[in-house]
C-alpha cells in the first residue's frame, strides 16, 4: 500500500531487497522468525572468522553444496565481505586472476588484496576471456614464465550495479577446457 496526495495504491516495491516478502509484519514466517530470535540472537555480529556461526550457518552452506552438487560452500552475510575476504584466501602471489571489466569494486578491492596479478576481459566477452586464459596458460607468468600457481577467473552472476546477467554455461566451458578456477559471486538479499 502506498500513499500519494491522500489516496492509496496498491502497488509492487520494485526497489526493496525485501522481494520474497519475508520482512512483512505478520507474514507467515513472522512466528517462525521471532521463535529464532530467542533461539539464536539478532547476529553472530561479525564475520564467522571473528565470531564463529551457528549450526545454522553449517545446515545452510551444507544446503547450498549439495543443491549445487558440490563438496562445500561458505555463504556470507554480505557481499562485501565476501569478496575482500574470500578472494585473498583463494588466490596470492603467483597466481592471476581474470575479471570481468564490470565486476563491483569489491570484487577489484579482494582481487588486490590478494597480490595476485590481475587482467580483466571487456564484459562479458567470453571470446575475449578465453584468449586470455589461453595466452596466460602460454606464456606463464611474466619475467619468468613460470606457470600460474592458479588461475581464476571471477565474474558476477547477475551484475549488481547493471542487473546484466553473466554468460554463464560458457564461462563454465572455459572453466572446464583449460582446467582453471572459477568464482561466481551471486549477491541474493533476502
Amino acid at each position: 500500500m502506498w500513499l500519494l496526495n491522500g489516496k492509496k495504491y496498491d502497488c509492487l516495491n520494485l526497489a526493496s531487497y525485501n522481494y520474497l516478502g519475508f520482512a512483512e509484519k505478520n507474514s507467515e514466517t513472522q512466528d517462525f522468525v521471532l521463535k529464532k530470535l530467542d533461539e539464536y540472537g539478532v547476529s553472530t555480529t561479525s564475520c564467522p572468522l571473528y565470531a564463529g556461526q551457528t549450526e545454522l550457518h553449517d545446515e545452510l552452506e551444507k544446503c547450498v553444496a549439495d543443491f549445487l552438487g558440490v563438496e562445500a560452500a561458505m555463504v556470507f552475510g554480505m557481499g562485501w565481505a565476501t569478496n575482500t575476504t574470500a578472494i585473498p584466501a583463494l588466490v596470492g602471489k603467483g597466481c592471476l586472476v581474470i575479471s570481468d571489466s564490470m565486476n563491483h569494486n569489491s570484487i577489484i578491492v579482494g582481487a588486490r588484496n590478494s597480490g595476485s596479478v590481475i587482467r580483466t576481459f571487456a564484459h562479458n566477452d567470453v571470446k575475449e576471456l578465453e584468449k586470455i586464459v589461453r595466452r596466460s596458460i602460454i606464456e606463464g607468468q611474466p619475467r619468468t614464465h613460470r606457470p600460474w600457481k592458479k588461475i581464476l577467473i571471477i565474474v558476477e552472476g547477475v551484475y549488481s550495479m547493471e542487473g546484466e546477467i553473466c554468460r554463464l554455461a560458457e564461462i563454465v566451458q572455459i572453466k572446464k577446457k583449460y582446467k582453471v578456477n572459477f568464482f561466481l559471486f551471486f549477491l541474493l538479499f533476502l
